[in-house]
C-alpha cells in the first residue's frame, strides 16, 4: 500500500490549523478580565472629559500617545490637553462651556498580541453653548490600547464627525451671526445718536 504523501501533508496542515484556531479561541475566552478593564478605562476617559479633569484624562493615556480631538487637533502630552481644554471652554472667544461624552464600542477589543488591542465605536457628545443652547453631535472614534506596567492605557485615539451635519458648528455660526447683527444694530444706533448730536450743534451755532 503506497502512502499518498501529498494527501497526508494536507491532512496534517488541516489538523494543525484546527489546533491553532482552538488555541486562539481559548486565548480570547481567557481575556474577559481584559475586556472588563478596558470598559472601565473607556468610562474613566468619558468621565474625565465630561468633568474637564485633565489630570484624570492624562492618566488614562500611555507614556507615548497621540489623541486626535474631534476638531482634528492632535494632542501628545498633558500640557497640550490643558491648553486645548482652556481654549475650548474657558477662553474669551470660547463658544462652548461644557461637554458630556457617552462613548460606546461597536466591537469587543481585538487583541493583536498579549499587550495590544484595537477598538472602534460611536459617541453621543452633548455640548452646552455659551448662549445656553444644548446640542448633540454624533461622533465616531477608534483607539489602540496597550498594557503598561500591568494596566491598560490608550496609546492612540481618533475622534471625528460629519462636517456636513454638524449641529455644534451650526450653533456656533448662529451665535456669531447674532453677534454680527447685534454689532450692526449697535453701529446704526450709535451713528443715529451721533447724527442727532451733530444736528443739534449746528442748530445751536446758527441761532
Amino acid at each position: 500500500m503506497k502512502l499518498n504523501f501529498k494527501a497526508l501533508s494536507l491532512a496534517l496542515v488541516f489538523i494543525s490549523s484546527i489546533g491553532s484556531s482552538t488555541v486562539a479561541f481559548a486565548a480570547d475566552d481567557n481575556r474577559e478580565a481584559d475586556h472588563v478593564a478596558l470598559r472601565a478605562l473607556r468610562d474613566k476617559v468619558a468621565t474625565a472629559i465630561s468633568k474637564q479633569d485633565i489630570k484624570g484624562l492624562a492618566f488614562c493615556f500611555a507614556k507615548d500617545f497621540a489623541f486626535t480631538a474631534v476638531n482634528q487637533t492632535v494632542l501628545t502630552n498633558e500640557a497640550q490637553m490643558q491648553e486645548f481644554f482652556d481654549r475650548m471652554f474657558r477662553s474669551s472667544d470660547a463658544l462652548v462651556t461644557s461637554l458630556k461624552t457617552e462613548p460606546k464600542a461597536d466591537i469587543l477589543t481585538r487583541f493583536l498580541d498579549a499587550n495590544t488591542g484595537v477598538c472602534y465605536g460611536s459617541s453621543i457628545d452633548t455640548y452646552t453653548m455659551k448662549s445656553g443652547q444644548v446640542v448633540e453631535m454624533n461622533v465616531r472614534w477608534s483607539a489602540t490600547v496597550v498594557k503598561e506596567n500591568g494596566e491598560w492605557k490608550v496609546a492612540l485615539a481618533h475622534a471625528g464627525t460629519d462636517f456636513l451635519n454638524n449641529p455644534v458648528l451650526d450653533g456656533a455660526k448662529a451665535v456669531v451671526k447674532k453677534i454680527g447683527v447685534g454689532a450692526g444694530l449697535g453701529g446704526l444706533l450709535a451713528g443715529g445718536v451721533f447724527g442727532v448730536m451733530i444736528g443739534r450743534c449746528r442748530k445751536a451755532k446758527s441761532a
